[in-house]
């Protein structure tokens, strides 16, 4: 049995996310809202790396070269990487006792799944620490009952392949995916999700899973076709978002998309570094970073 066990938890975007309206109530899925996404990991890693221990314990904080740090402000208790390291132990009914320590570079409150991509890493780090011998499947299983972007990142290696991602996060079809240039832009503040859908229930979408998947069956990106059923509901919640934008559009050639529930924008282009250079010495107030798609490559 291995004593430590250290893995790189990726960022994702939405390239297409198509919402619908919440399920009603006295059902089994009530509240929650079906997707249609095509969802792709990007080169922006938080490192993660469980140990051995007596107990459960948490040291989070953001690494020297997070492009946008910010103040960790939850209880252990709340950390999605803690309670899937303890939802595992009662899915096999053993105690699973380690030190977790996460070194952030992922943003919060971004609409990158930086949390969704720490809790699966960590049920990937922990499988392998304690000898499990869990697959991908009873993975996305027990990711599923803590949240919807978990499944998506338990793939058959370390780095997810791209996907589609239907129903409440737990249906995925790995898809073929050119790699894609983009850059991050990362404002000052985050976007609580919750808040996003209670703004987006005011004025929900009807689903069109078949656009989604459409787009993410041609293999490659088209920035002018990518769409966000949440991007308003994002503006609204956080009108700043708004106004980065209209920034942005100072400097930026081509559409600016909103990733997941915001707050984090991206925009598609064959120059990441360059762009990225050119919107931090003119646009005040953002963060950026340069990355590409991954296309699911790491051991198991």
């Amino acid at each position: 049995m291995s004593k430590s066990v250290s893995i790189q938890a990726p960022a994702k975007i939405n390239l297409a996310l198509s919402v619908g309206p919440p399920e009603p109530a006295n059902t089994p899925d009530a509240g929650m809202h079906p997707v249609a996404s095509w969802m792709t990991a990007v080169d922006l890693f938080d490192d993660i790396t469980l140990e051995n221990a007596d107990e459960i314990s948490l040291d989070a904080k953001f690494a020297d070269d997070a492009p946008a740090p910010s103040p960790i402000g939850w209880l252990t208790g709340d950390d999605l990487a803690v309670r899937a390291l303890k939802r595992l132990g009662e899915h096999t009914g053993t105690e699973l006792n380690a030190r977790i320590t996460i070194r952030k570079r992922i943003p919060v409150g971004g609409g990158l799944g930086g949390g969704s991509s720490d809790a699966a890493a960590t049920l990937n780090a922990a499988n392998r620490l304690f000898g499990l011998g869990l697959g991908p499947v009873e993975l996305q299983a027990i990711g599923r009952t803590l949240g919807s972007d978990i499944p998506f990142f338990l793939d058959e290696g370390d780095t997810p392949r791209p996907a589609i991602v239907t129903h409440f996060g737990e249906l995925i079809r790995r898809v073929e995916l050119r790699p894609t240039k983009l850059v991050l832009v990362m404002p000052g503040f985050g976007c609580h999700t919750g808040d996003v859908y209670t703004q987006y229930d005011q004025a929900p979408l009807t689903l069109d899973a078949a656009k989604t998947v459409a787009l993410a069956e041609r293999g490659e990106v088209d920035t002018e076709q990518l769409f966000n059923d949440l991007a308003l509901a994002a503006q609204r919640t956080q009108p700043e978002i708004e106004t980065v934008m209209l920034r942005l559009g100072r400097v930026v050639n081509g559409p600016i998309h909103v990733s997941g529930s915001g707050s984090t924008l991206f925009v598609v282009t064959d120059k990441p570094d360059t762009l990225a250079s050119e919107i931090a010495n003119r646009v005040t107030g953002v963060r950026c970073a340069a990355v590409t798609t991954l296309t699911g490559t790491g051991s198991a």
